[in-house]
């Protein structure tokens, strides 16, 4: 069965013959677009082929697709989704290059050259997000393979949370809890376990919105086992400290800050605040002189390396602050003229809560006069700069620092989720569609991962980001005259630079 479409594009109607047939790999119907030509506007016939040309944006989406094939991502999508693999990449090149709502990517890729192109209408899509969140299988599988491929590349992973906002009232896992992004909405938490030095999220979880960071591990430490990722040394954040959890962990290798609320970060501080800038405990990281003196402590039956990090440049830029902080707050009061004791006190809790325990009022007759706690503020002031990581492995507190220092791809990750992947904010109502969009998600975010480590490792990222990568080569056009003739437009120097950066050959 076959008819003809047409589409608008500003002034012109382009016709397109559809035929319809049977997918036997895939086992569905599937369409394919002809191009006819223009719309003549006065007789409605289509123009003589010698007048026929089209073009289509073609450099980023065979970009992304050489990258997918690149780094493996092609292969394993194909193993465990032989027959949805197509439309998953190329939904996921979607939300890179356009990070707009899924209901306009059929029209995009009318505008774009791909490989073994899909059709994906919003209804096709819709039964896509479906079968996903039904097929935990197939996804599971993926995670297992995906896994494998990186896993000797891997030196640590590093686990962290993010919360996503949601103003869905259909999805069980949207709750209220503590916001990451300070917004007051109702949220999902979602987990990402992120391969170093690889540089590729390797698998994710999603927690209702009011579970703590805290909660989570006991089925994280699960799933690296199931996962073979239990040798792997990991590195998390100290939302996730907890006595339980450390004893948890015992078996697992790991490093983990000890908060500033404890009692045993307290007694190491105090123990080493004064004697840690000794040139016995000095040492070069990243082109700044840091301190780190090293002890042991127990928890719970569990021993521990306890490091003691000075970081003096730090120190220097916290210990500003805060006293600055402390003075233009001071300044403020003085020059408002309070000397009631409620004014004060409405001043403090209403607009600068934090710094109360840093001031005190002292009584003149009837009136008030603001007094800095100096005990308190020195207290502050001698530990600022100063930290503890704790881990279990026989590493020096120098290669333990570099490994907390790198933890910090996952943010960034998190970061390209949100605002780069349009991940934000959910606008989807149900848990079903959250469950398949996330997935597709993650397919994006392991090809924008790829892409952020290459640009920052040749140094392009210096001149280019990412969006402004995939714009340059978007100019790199197919161009069609007639039915048969196609040519490859002119490919510039900067966009040869690009594709030598990424080892992937120019289009020719």
């Amino acid at each position: 069965m076959s008819y003809v479409v047409e589409q608008k594009v500003k002034n012109h109607i382009y016709l397109y013959q559809v035929e319809s047939y049977w997918d036997k790999e895939k086992k569905q119907a599937r369409q394919k677009r002809i191009y006819l030509g223009k719309k003549d506007p006065t007789t409605g016939e289509v123009i003589k082929e010698k007048d026929v040309y089209a073009s289509w944006d073609k450099g980023h989406t065979y970009f992304l697709q050489a990258i997918a094939k690149k780094i493996g991502l092609t292969a394993e999508l194909k193993k465990s989704f032989p027959v949805k693999w197509q439309d998953l990449l190329t939904l996921a090149l979607f939300k890179i290059i356009e990070g707009k709502p899924f209901y306009l990517c059929n029209d995009w890729l009318d505008t774009v050259d791909i490989e073994e192109k899909p059709e994906l209408s919003s209804q096709r899509i819709s039964v896509l997000l479906k079968e996903l969140s039904g097929d935990k299988d197939s996804i599971f599988r993926f995670f297992t393979t995906w896994i494998k491929r990186q896993k000797d590349a891997n030196q640590f992973i590093v686990f962290d949370i993010t919360s996503v906002s949601s103003y869905s009232k259909g999805i069980d896992f949207v709750e209220w809890g503590y916001n990451r992004d300070k917004e007051s909405l109702p949220q999902v938490n979602l987990g990402v376990i992120y391969g170093r030095p690889v540089d590729l999220p390797l698998f994710y979880s999603l927690y209702p919105g009011s579970i703590h960071d805290v909660s989570t591990l006991k089925n994280i430490i699960t799933e690296l086992g199931i996962l073979s990722l239990d040798s792997t040394t990991f590195i998390l954040d100290k939302g996730f400290y907890s006595t339980t959890n450390l004893s948890r962990m015992s078996d697992l290798k790991h490093i983990i800050p000890l908060p500033v609320r404890t009692n045993k970060e307290k007694e190491l501080v105090e123990k080493y605040q004064h004697q840690i800038r000794s040139a016995e405990y000095a040492f070069n990281y990243n082109q700044h002189v840091h301190y780190c003196a090293k002890d042991i402590i127990s928890i719970g039956d569990t021993k521990y390396h306890a490091y003691v990090y000075l970081n003096e440049k730090k120190q220097v830029e916290q210990r500003e602050k805060f006293l600055k902080s402390i003075i233009e707050c001071e300044q403020y009061l003085t020059a408002k003229g309070y000397r009631k004791k409620k004014e004060f006190d409405d001043f403090f809790k209403e607009r600068k809560p934090d710094l109360m325990q840093y001031f005190g009022l002292r009584k003149t007759g009837s009136k008030y006069i603001l007094l800095r706690n100096n005990p308190e503020i020195d207290r502050i002031l001698s530990r600022m700069g100063i930290f503890v990581l704790l881990t279990n492995t026989e590493l020096n507190g120098e290669e333990v620092l570099r490994l907390y220092r790198e933890k910090d791809g996952v943010e960034k990750c998190f970061d390209s989720l949100k605002n780069n992947l349009s991940f934000k904010r959910l606008r989807i109502h149900s848990q079903q569609a959250l469950e398949g969009l996330l997935f597709i998600e993650f397919i994006a975010l392991i090809l924008h991962s790829y892409i952020s480590k290459v640009l920052r490792v040749t140094g392009i990222n210096k001149t280019l980001t990412i969006p402004e990568v995939l714009f340059e080569l978007r100019k790199i056009k197919k161009i069609q005259f007639g039915r048969k003739k196609t040519i490859i437009s002119e490919i510039s120097k900067r966009q040869r630079k690009i594709f030598k950066a990424f080892d992937i050959p120019p289009l020719s």
